[in-house]
């Protein structure tokens, strides 16, 4: 019995743990909605969980697991140009939503004058 509550109280410490496997799979998944939807909540997620697993990187190194802390720092690497890549389309689409916005405001502005300076019929006697 004592055995089954030690082994029962290992596997809830196991899983409580982050492991760095679960924070690649969770920034992959983020990436994929900040891609279809970005927003600044999503932004804050992805870097705050991107420091995360260089933090999981370095506590491998530090436990002289070498091999495991290189391939999570390159998985960390790989996930930072996505994520650039993603930041860069969203600065591109406001950019382009921002101009529109701006010809829109002109044109309507353009009207607006051409309307004022229009001349207006005059009265017809009666």
């Amino acid at each position: 019995m004592k055995r089954l509550v030690g082994a029962l109280v290992i596997a809830c410490v196991l899983a409580g743990c982050d492991s760095p496997q679960r924070t690649v799979d969770r920034l992959h998944k983020e990436l994929a909605d900040y891609k279809a939807s970005p927003t600044d909540a999503e932004q804050a997620q992805i870097e705050a969980d991107l420091a995360k697993l260089d933090e999981q990187a370095s506590k491998l190194a530090a436990q002289g697991k070498t091999n495991e802390a290189a391939t999570y720092r390159a998985a960390a690497d790989n996930l930072r140009a996505d994520y650039r890549a993603a930041r860069m389309v969203r600065a591109l689409k406001d950019a382009q939503t921002a101009i529109q916005t701006m010809g829109e405001t002109i044109k309507d502005a353009g009207k607006s004058i051409g309307d004022a300076f229009r001349e207006t019929p005059s009265p017809t006697p009666k």
